[in-house]
């Protein structure tokens, strides 16, 4: 339950060692291996892009998956699971270059039919506005007496006929081919001569000329062969789409095997092009838990000509941090995650905030009801999406402590117990009251949020004070941790046995006897006068010394601060409060509902059902968002700094498959 002890290695590697070093201790997984850094030049730093085989294998999985009916497993969806011998007997037996291959021909060849059938079809278009035509088409042509032209001009129906007179004085005879409601089919023909003239009178009535260069025959014969060159292509394009399927049945789970393999197999060139080489020899360093430096060594052993040796850190070298906890606390390493993992001498807080997190998630809830479903969705959500167990778990842990808080407070689906008449059995739990419907249930749930919170903060007092003991930093300990250890005890115990805690309704009647806080004075003064003397007592001008150390008694960091510390915690009450008020007003909405004739009863299980599910959502986020801020601002402020490198293993990462051992 800490920060895991590290050595530092130093790994001198020939050439014909190097990747296979670097690949079997990635596959063990149990170092962090870094360029050996000194005196290399940035530039020569820089990582390489992907190879372009991987780029086309990228590219391969992407056109299987865009000509899949229904999405499958996946690159971009879930995760294939696969024996270890299953995956290394995919590597060995396909020869992938050749599959990859196949993949981008056929999506060339799809792409190169899609574009012959869109041309045919505008062709087919064109082509079926002159059916009625019945000459060759090659006789439409200039020649250097006259010319043939075959198009259409914009005029109606009735028009044409005066149209076609008025060419025909001008030496222009056109033949009718076909008419529509607003443009006539004509075919033009008139001697050279006339050639300008022609052209003018044409372009007057906006005549669109028809494509027919380079074809020959009839229309009819033209429009049989774009069917039969239409129906080619469409049924080329049908057996490549066919060939996509099958290849994508055969061998997507191989591709996307084969693609974790080639993206693994990046981050050791990586580190091979970055490192600090000589033409022969390159030297990595390792950081390796303790426990596992036998099985690093036990690796090196077996290449002949690499060599390792345990070397001390640098002066000031930032050594990463490897949180170590058991399975109980690993779901809380998320909450250090978010806020900043410890440097590497630093405590590990995650075991620290762990049952104070899930005891404030409880009472942010205070519904045993959504604790259960929560509880519940939680663990079947741990067991099958095993890349999100730990955040699962965490959740469950919350769950846990919200079914308490629930039961306690009388939280069951907000009050649906009173409406279905069984809800004497859930008052007998309810030891704490009901905070939503009587005051001693609201002012136990306001003593009790006082209350953890005031441990959580004086706990992390004295973790701060045993931590500066043990880093033996003896001044941080007695004269800026002890003394306001002993200020915040007493005047907690001299509010609790006055009259103050009865009037601001924190106890019944005075916890502790009256004569204490005569003593306990004696506690305090000599407590704050430490604290101004000492707090700021790396200053040289002991007057500014003492103005920072009445500061720091009273305003920053001091009692005040305390004070808003303390009233901090109150919106756990007023979180479990929300939960319950919108619980109980979901209830009365939906057996109102009942009023309804016939259907009643099915809008009161709907209201019911979707009303709860959102009270559920709104607060989990809610509860989790406050409970975070209660452990960062409130709790870490007080022992912890945070702020270490992260330990970056160098592991086979399996983000489209997992492996099962």
């Amino acid at each position: 339950m800490a920060v895991a002890k590290l050595k530092k290695l130093l790994i001198i590697t020939h050439k014909s060692d190097e990747e296979n070093v670097l690949k079997k201790l990635q596959k063990a997984a149990v170092a962090e291996i870094k360029p050996y850094k000194e005196k290399i030049d940035a530039a020569f730093m820089q990582v390489s892009a992907p190879s372009g085989h991987a780029t086309d294998l990228s590219k391969a999985i992407d056109i299987l998956d865009s000509f899949k009916e229904k999405k499958q497993i996946g690159s971009k969806a879930g995760k294939y699971v696969l024996k270890r011998r299953e995956y290394e007997e995919i590597l060995e037996k396909y020869d992938f270059e050749q599959i990859i291959n196949e993949v981008l021909e056929a999506k060339e060849e799809i792409s190169i039919a899609s574009s012959k059938i869109n041309d045919t079809k505008s062709r087919l278009a064109n082509l079926s506005e002159w059916t009625s035509c019945k000459c060759k088409l090659e006789d439409i042509k200039t020649t250097d007496l006259y010319t043939i032209k075959l198009g259409k001009i914009k005029c109606r129906q009735k028009e044409f006929s005066g149209l076609a007179e008025e060419l025909n004085k001008k030496n222009i005879p056109v033949e009718k081919i076909s008419q529509s409601k607003n443009s006539v089919c004509i075919i033009a023909a008139y001697h050279n001569i006339n050639k300008k003239d022609a052209e003018e009178c044409l372009g007057k009535l906006s005549f669109e000329e028809a494509e027919t260069a380079g074809c020959s025959g009839t229309v009819a014969e033209n429009i049989a062969a774009a069917k039969k060159q239409l129906a080619y292509h469409e049924k080329r394009k049908n057996a490549i789409l066919a060939e996509i399927k099958r290849i994508s049945k055969d061998h997507n789970k191989n591709l996307i095997v084969y693609l974790n393999y080639m993206e693994n197999n990046f981050e050791i060139n990586s580190a091979i092009e970055s490192g600090f080489s000589t033409e022969s020899v390159s030297f990595y360093t390792a950081w390796v838990k303790e426990t596992d430096m036998d099985k690093v060594f036990s690796i090196i052993r077996k290449h002949k000509f690499t060599k390792v040796t345990e070397v001390e850190p640098g002066k000031g070298e930032e050594i990463p941090t490897m949180l170590e906890n058991k399975s109980l606390f690993k779901p809380f390493e998320i909450i250090i995650d978010l806020y900043g993992v410890p440097k590497y001498f630093e405590i590990d807080p995650t075991p620290l905030v762990s049952i104070f997190f899930a005891v404030f998630f409880g009472l942010c809830l205070t519904d045993a009801g959504y604790g259960i479903i929560l509880a519940v969705l939680a663990l079947i959500l741990a067991f099958r999406m095993k890349g999100a167990k730990n955040f699962m778990m965490l959740i469950f842990y919350g769950a846990i402590f919200t079914i308490i808080s629930g039961a306690l407070f009388n939280g069951w689906f907000g009050d649906l117990p009173a409406y279905i008449g069984i809800d004497k059995f859930f008052l007998k739990l309810a030891i704490l009251g009901d905070p939503i419907n009587t005051s001693k249930g609201s002012m136990n749930f306001f003593r009790l949020a006082l209350f953890v919170g005031a441990v959580q903060i004086i706990f992390g007092m004295f973790i701060r004070f045993f931590d500066s003991l043990r880093r033996k930093d003896y001044g941080g300990a007695f004269l800026d941790t002890f003394p306001w250890i002993l200020i915040i005890l007493s005047l907690l115990a001299i509010v609790l046995s006055s009259s103050i805690a009865v009037s601001m309704q924190l106890a019944d009647a005075p916890i502790f006897p009256a004569y204490l806080s005569k003593y306990l004075i004696w506690v305090i003064l000599p407590s704050a006068l430490v604290i101004i003397l000492f707090s700021a007592r790396n200053e040289k001008s002991w007057g500014f010394r003492l103005f920072m150390g009445l500061l720091n008694l009273t305003v920053v960091n001091g009692l005040t601060s305390y004070l808003g510390d303390f009233l901090s915690y109150i919106r756990l009450m007023a979180l479990g409060l929300v939960t319950a008020g919108i619980g109980v007003a979901v209830n009365k909405i939906a057996f109102q509902a009942l009023s309804f004739p016939a259907v009643g009863f099915i809008i009161m299980i709907l209201i019911l059902v979707f009303g709860h599910i959102m009270n559920i959502a709104i607060n989990i986020l809610g509860g989790f968002v406050h409970t975070l801020r209660l452990q960062y601002v409130e709790f870490f402020q007080k022992f912890y700094v945070g702020g270490g490198r992260p330990f970056k293993l160098l592991k086979d990462n399996y983000k489209y498959i997992t492996i099962v051992d």
